[in-house]
Parts: C-alpha cells; structure tokens; sequence
C-alpha cells in the first residue's frame, strides 16, 4: 500500500452515505474473511469488513449465510444510520471557527478545489467542513473510482456491512463504538497528519493510478485472503514514520483494545445470546496488533471459517 488515502478507505467511517452496477450472471459464493471464537459462555463469529465494495464480493458464501442465520445479535463498530448519529456527525465535521481555505495551508488549497471539482464536492459546499472530514469524503469518491462505481454512494452501498445489515431483520443491533467517539480519533489527527491526509486523498484523485492494489480489495475479500490485506498494509512508508506512528495508535492498536474488551463483555454474557459481529479488516489481521490477537490473550480461541468444499 502506498499511501495512507487507502488505510483511510479501508478504516474510515464513510462519511458519505453516498449503487455499482448489478451484475446478474450467476457466481460461485464467496469466501469472505470470517472467523469463529470460542471459549466463552456464548458463540460468536467475527466478519471482516471493506467499507466500500464491488459486485465481486457477492454472493456469501453458506459459512457467512449459516451463521447470520444462526445469531440472535448482530454487532457492528458504529452506528451511522440513525438520525441522530447523523445529526452527531454533522456536528464533528463541522468547524467551529473559519473556513476550510483558512485552516489548510495555500500551497494545498489550490490542489484541493480541483480535486473537489472533479469529484463532484463543491468547495464552496465544503468551506464549513474540517479538513479531515473532507479527506474521508474524498477518499470514498477516489475509491469508488478504483473499483468501477459510478458513486461514493453506489461503492458504500455495496459494502460489507451494508450486505450484512440486509440480513438483520428484527434481531438486536449492538454497537462497539459511538459516531462521536468514532470521529473524535480523527478529529484529534494533528494538524501535520491532517493536512498529510488531505493531500494524499487529493492526489488520489487528481492522479488515478492504473491497476492499483485497491482494485483488488474485492478480488482478495472473495477469495479470502487475509494475508495480502496484511501485507499491504505492512508496506505502506508514505509519510514521516511520526505522523505513521500517530495515525497507526489512533485508529487501529487502541480502537482494537477497546473493541476486544467489547467482545469479550458479549462473549461472557450469562443471558444466552450469538453474537455476529462486522468490523473493518485491519481490525483483524495484522499479527500481535489486531482484536482476534487480543482476544487470543484473553485465553478465547479463534478459527479461520472458510466455505465447505462442494
């Protein structure tokens, strides 16, 4: 991975509710990244999520299906759908004092109006928005792109946890983590790895690379492949290792911590429950930083799921 834009888009809260192209040849199920954790009082299988998709990733594989079927709860790292998450949203982005042009630097601003142009963002509809805000809006719009969508709304409509929240029904919705406590990790980014972010979601952008890794995503979520998200990951050196360091912290070691001490709670619960839990891939695998290497410490045992052979 190149620049820290993708981590973005793979990390990030989509800040844009903003469909691909249905695709109605018939295809094989997928593998997905899905594992089961035992050990505790009640059962629980952890599914990994993209935030945005492509049709590829379709349909679940019967391992996914069995156990969506199978839970009573369904566990997801935010809320972002109700109004008042969105009301809460609206809120963090927003800047309290100046515009937008005011707190990035000149050297950026003119880079960031053509981005916003040609991904459909006015500037003068974003002047009230803090600079990270608009690093997730054009990040989705550089992914969305990447991967063949039309819009940043038709990628997040085919994401994971949108897959998964068709599957709900009238089960328990459980959250790990508020709107508010969920932007606030971003909207503590210092300035430096603010306006770092900003740039690279512009370039992004403004530079499309062809036969990127992103475009993969999907590829690699079929077939299961954990290892090169990892891996991917791994290899990303686009900034100062300080502001890698910052955003590394903030966003994935302390948010898997808290996650897993979430699911730990749930996985103890003395009223029987089954737990299916959708959270953000690099959630997951990276070895000895990820929630299912907490949860290991905690003594739970986790297994890889995969789709029964034919």
């Amino acid at each position: 991975m190149k620049t820290l834009w993708k981590r973005f888009a793979c990390m990030a809260v989509a800040l844009v509710t903003p469909t691909l192209l249905c695709s109605c040849e018939e295809k094989p199920p997928v593998q997905g990244i899905c594992y089961r954790i035992t050990g505790g009082r009640n059962p629980m299988v952890i599914l990994g999520s993209i935030h945005v998709g492509s049709p590829e990733m379709e349909p679940y594989g019967q391992h996914i299906l069995d156990a969506m079927t199978q839970a009573d709860t369904f566990v997801f790292e935010c809320d972002n759908e109700s109004p008042e998450a969105a009301a809460q949203s609206l809120a963090m982005m927003t800047l309290t004092e100046g515009t937008l042009q005011e707190v990035v630097s000149p050297e950026l601003w003119p880079l960031l109006t053509d981005a916003c142009q040609l991904a459909n963002l006015h500037p003068d509809a974003l002047a009230t928005y803090k600079p990270w805000a608009v690093t997730s809006m054009l990040t989705t719009a550089a992914a969305a792109r990447e991967m063949g969508a039309r819009s940043s709304r038709q990628a997040v409509s085919r994401s994971v946890e949108s897959e998964v929240l068709d599957h709900v029904g009238s089960r328990q919705l459980r959250y790990l983590e508020t709107a508010v406590s969920q932007l606030s990790l971003m909207d503590a980014f210092s300035p430096a790895l603010q306006e770092a972010l900003l740039r690279q979601s512009c370039q992004a952008v403004l530079e499309p690379q062809e036969n990127t890794t992103l475009s993969q995503w999907p590829l690699w979520w079929r077939d299961g492949d954990a290892d090169a998200f990892a891996a991917e990951y791994a290899q990303d050196n686009s900034l100062p290792p300080a502001l890698m360091e910052e955003y590394h912290h903030a966003l994935v070691t302390n948010r898997n911590q808290h996650m897993a001490a979430s699911l730990a709670q749930m996985l103890e619960e003395e009223d029987p429950r089954s737990f299916f839990v959708t959270i953000g891939l690099m959630h997951l695998v990276l070895p000895e930083d990820s929630v299912l290497y907490e949860l290991t410490r905690m003594g739970y045992t986790v297994e890889r799921m995969w789709l029964p052979a034919p």
